[in-house]
C-alpha cells in the first residue's frame, strides 16, 4: 500500500512539474538566425542553390539575412529565395546588385536600411555602399534608443571595419569612407557586425581570379576552400565576414543562436563535390614560398622574381648612374688634357 501511495505522489508531482518545465524550456529559447552573402556565383546553377538552400532550411531558423551581391536585382530570383527558404528573408544590398539597378533593387526588395526588431536581439540592416553622411543619419537616428532586450548587430555588405580597400565615392565596388567616421555612433551601441562581401579579396577557393590577386599575391597564393566565416574585433565591437567567395567547391553561411544573450555562432556549407578533403591535385601552393623559412628569404626570393620598384632601389639606381657619369666626364676631361 506505501508503495502505491509513492508511486501516486511520484506521478502527480511528474504532471504538475513537467508543463512547467516546457514554459521554463520554451523560455529559454532564443532567436537562431543564418547569415549569408555574395551567393551569386551559383544562382545560375539550380543544382548547387537547391542544395544550398536545403541545407540552411535544415537549421530552421527564425530569420535569414541575405547580405548583398546576390543578384538582388533579379526579382524572379528574389521571389525564388523568398519562396524557397523557410524562415523569413531580409536582404542588405551589395555593390553588384546596385550596379545593375539601384530602382530594380528598391522595387524588388522594397528598401535600402531597415531595422529588425526580435525578442531578444536587434538587428540593423544598412547599405554600406550609400554615402557617408547618409550613413550617419541613419545610424544616429536608430541608435538613438537603447534596446534592452539584448545585443544589437548591423548587417551590411562590406566590411566596414576594414580600412585596408576603399572606393572614392559611393555606390563603387568599396565602401567610400573610414570607420572612424562612423565608430563614434556605434561604439557601445552595436556588439558586432556582419559582412556578407566576397572572401576572394582575402582568400582564393579552386579558381584563380585576377581581378583580385596581383601578380605577387598569385605567387605566394592564398588558396583557402575551407574557410566558413572569420572574425575581427575592433574596441568592443566585432566583426564577422560570411561571404562565400566562388562557392566552390562550398556554399558557405553562419548559423546564429542568441543563448542567454550572447551569440553563439557557427558556419556550414553544402556542396555538389564527392569529395571532404581537397585532392592532391587541385591544391594550389608555391615550392618557392613554402621553402622560405625566414623573412629575409622571402624578400630574396620576391626580388629574384619581380622588380619591385622602392626607395631604396631607386637610390640604388641613382647612384650607379651618377657614378657612370662621374667616370665618363672624368675620361672625357682626361682626353682633353691630353690633346692639350
Amino acid at each position: 500500500m506505501k508503495k502505491n501511495c509513492l508511486k501516486l505522489f511520484v506521478f502527480i508531482a511528474f504532471i504538475l512539474l513537467y508543463p512547467n518545465n516546457l514554459l521554463s524550456q520554451n523560455e529559454e529559447k532564443g532567436t537562431r538566425f543564418v547569415v549569408l552573402g555574395h551567393l551569386y556565383p551559383i544562382t545560375k546553377d539550380p543544382e548547387r542553390l537547391n542544395k544550398f538552400i536545403e541545407k540552411v532550411n535544415s537549421y530552421n531558423a527564425d530569420y535569414i539575412f541575405v547580405l548583398g551581391d546576390s543578384r538582388l536585382n533579379n526579382k524572379k530570383l528574389v521571389d525564388y529565395l523568398n519562396n524557397n527558404f523557410n524562415a523569413k528573408v531580409f536582404y542588405s544590398p551589395g555593390n553588384t546588385d546596385l550596379k545593375h539597378s539601384i530602382k530594380k533593387y528598391e522595387e524588388n526588395i522594397g528598401y535600402f536600411n531597415k531595422v529588425i526588431y526580435a525578442k531578444d536581439i536587434r538587428f540593423i540592416l544598412l547599405n554600406s555602399s550609400d554615402s557617408l553622411e547618409n550613413i550617419q543619419k541613419f545610424l544616429q537616428n536608430n541608435l538613438s534608443d537603447d534596446f534592452l532586450k539584448g545585443k544589437t548587430i548591423l548587417l551590411t555588405h562590406h566590411r566596414i571595419w576594414d580600412d585596408s580597400i576603399i572606393s572614392k565615392k559611393p555606390f563603387e565596388h568599396d565602401k567610400s569612407y573610414y570607420f572612424e567616421d562612423i565608430y563614434n555612433i556605434i561604439d557601445g551601441k552595436i556588439h558586432a557586425i556582419f559582412s556578407g562581401n566576397s572572401k576572394r579579396q582575402y582568400f582564393r577557393d579552386l579558381e584563380d581570379n585576377i581581378d583580385y590577386q596581383t601578380k605577387l599575391e598569385r605567387v605566394f597564393g592564398k588558396q583557402n576552400v575551407n574557410v566558413l566565416y572569420w572574425a575581427d574585433k575592433v574596441g568592443s565591437i566585432y566583426g564577422y565576414s560570411v561571404g562565400m567567395g566562388n562557392a566552390l567547391p562550398k556554399a558557405t553561411f553562419v548559423i546564429v543562436d542568441v543563448v542567454k544573450g550572447n551569440l553563439l555562432i557557427n558556419g556550414d556549407y553544402s556542396s555538389i563535390e564527392n569529395y571532404k578533403i581537397l585532392p592532391k591535385n587541385l591544391i594550389s601552393h608555391n615550392k618557392d614560398r613554402l621553402s622560405c623559412e625566414t623573412k629575409a628569404q622571402c624578400k630574396k626570393f620576391q626580388a629574384n622574381k619581380y622588380y619591385l620598384l622602392n626607395k631604396t632601389k631607386v637610390r640604388k639606381i641613382i647612384y650607379i648612374l651618377a657614378f657612370i657619369l662621374i667616370i665618363f666626364f672624368s675620361y672625357k676631361i682626361f682626353l682633353k688634357i691630353r690633346k692639350k
